[in-house]
């Protein structure tokens, strides 16, 4: 079955539909679908554990996110595809964030600050310094061709986790690429 297809065998249509790729996403294929009731982003995307991706915290958080004023609605989900209104905003580029730093700075505060009223589940937590200890594993068991790198590579990420001063835990966005930035003008 085609991406195409199975759009197109979703159960949230209004009327007939028509189908269009969207451009971007490192980690999943996007389209926008227009029906009856408007205009839609389709999220194809599966989990990538070693990357700690899970699409179903990802579809909470989205849900989370549009509670709290920071994102689209999501219409629909079930497992590796999400649907969520489209907003037709501008994509940052990295020149945009650097044009916008003051927005966006605020912005971030804002959804560490509002975020945690709507998350539900587990508190997942992003570390980085796990993350570092969780990929030399996987690179450790693979037989990466990196192995010798990696006890240097594991001192100075120890030496860095020593050295941060402790912070506040916060809900993070974990994936702030300018692209995953969208201005709506709000």
């Amino acid at each position: 079955m085609t991406a195409e297809d199975r759009i197109r065998a979703l159960p949230c249509w209004t009327g007939g539909i028509e189908i269009a790729p969207l451009p971007g996403g490192l980690s999943n294929a996007n389209y926008v679908v227009t029906d009856a009731a408007g205009r839609h982003v389709v999220r194809f995307g599966k989990d990538y554990p070693f990357h700690h991706v899970f699409r179903d915290r990802e579809v909470m958080t989205a849900r989370a996110a549009h509670a709290a004023g920071f994102a689209p609605a999501v219409r629909h989900a079930e497992p590796g595809i999400m649907v969520t209104e489209f907003l037709g905003a501008k994509t940052y580029l990295a020149e945009d964030v650097r044009a916008n730093l003051g927005r966006v700075a605020a912005l971030m505060r804002a959804f560490h600050r509002e975020m945690p009223n709507h998350v539900s589940g587990a508190g997942f937590m992003f570390w980085v310094f796990h993350v570092i200890r969780d990929y030399a594993r996987t690179l450790e068991e693979g037989g990466s061709r990196k192995r010798s790198e990696l006890p240097r590579l594991l001192t100075l990420a120890d030496e860095l986790e020593r050295a941060q001063k402790l912070l506040p835990i916060v809900f993070g966005h974990n994936d702030l690429l300018p692209a995953n930035i969208l201005d709506d003008g709000n």
